[in-house]
């Protein structure tokens, strides 16, 4: 039974796989324990998935990570993603690639990756309030076996305010300019609207909540809180709608190595696990 429901299931992505293409498959560790409430923040590598802007905060890290989505061994998501501070106050550069596959008895049946590069600058900066902007560029190559391949581009813009030191708002806006792939039925890649507040009550404890409206779909909700419970350990929560689901994660950092875990749960589908792994240089 388990080997009928696996081929039908597949079947069924193979034959919507244009109409849900590059969907928020959440590729951040991190973000996904908070609930995807990570606009907001965004100031690790994994920020250029989500708001450029916060690249600003990132320093230099490097990480990567890896989750079977739903628990489903034939779909499998792995990101890579880094930053780096750039001198004279030209900001910090940063680039990412997220790859999801379908396979299938050793076939890949579908792939999409996305190859972004981005930048962040700073604005305006005083004592009280800081003011960030942030771009990237997104490359996305989808490939399906036996129906040929197709590249397109997407641009995002993402800012970020702080003020006080306490307080973060985050706009992103992911493909600005609705980019559509496919030759000869062209599909919308989908396009995303997220704004949120983070607010830092103490050190090491952040709380944020943030709303995301993909277009054409109804808005969602994020929150979600982490804790520093110790220097080496960070303990997350998180919660959202659409469909309502409970996340948690916690990250390990053992002399700037980073290793992350998040557990992010389903109404209808089996639990998503995500790993991740980075280095703060």
């Amino acid at each position: 039974m388990r080997y009928i429901i696996t081929i039908l299931i597949v079947c069924w992505v193979l034959t919507t796989s244009l109409d849900a293409a590059f969907e928020d498959y959440e590729p951040s560790v991190r973000a996904r324990g908070l609930g995807g409430a990570f606009y907001s923040l965004s100031n690790d590598a994994s920020g250029i998935f989500y708001n450029p802007a916060g690249m600003i905060k990132a320093d230099q890290h490097f990480n990567v990570s890896y989750a079977r989505i739903f628990s489903n061994d034939f779909q499998i998501l792995k990101t890579a993603a880094f930053t780096m501070p750039m001198p004279a106050k030209i900001g910090t550069i940063g680039i990412g690639m997220q790859a999801f596959d379908v396979e299938y008895l050793d076939v890949n049946l579908m792939s999409e990756k996305v190859y972004s590069i981005g930048h962040s600058f700073t604005l305006m900066q005083d004592v009280h309030s800081e003011f960030h902007f942030g771009y990237s560029g997104n490359i996305y190559h989808l490939t399906m076996d036996r129906f040929g391949d197709d590249t397109a581009f997407g641009l995002n813009l993402g800012a970020l305010v702080i003020l006080h030191h306490r307080t973060r708002f985050g706009f992103a806006v992911t493909n600005l300019n609705n980019p559509k792939i496919g030759v000869n039925n062209q599909h919308e890649i989908p396009q995303r609207l997220a704004m949120g507040i983070t607010y830092n009550p103490y050190q090491g404890v952040n709380t944020t909540l943030e709303l995301k409206k993909p277009f054409g779909e109804a808005t969602q909700i994020h929150g979600g809180a982490e804790v520093e419970v110790h220097e080496m350990l960070t303990l997350r929560l998180g919660l959202r709608n659409q469909p309502a689901s409970f996340s948690c994660g916690l990250a390990f950092n053992v002399y700037n190595v980073v290793v992350d875990y998040a557990l992010n749960t389903h109404s209808v589908l089996k639990n998503t696990h995500h790993f991740g792994v980075g280095y703060k240089f």
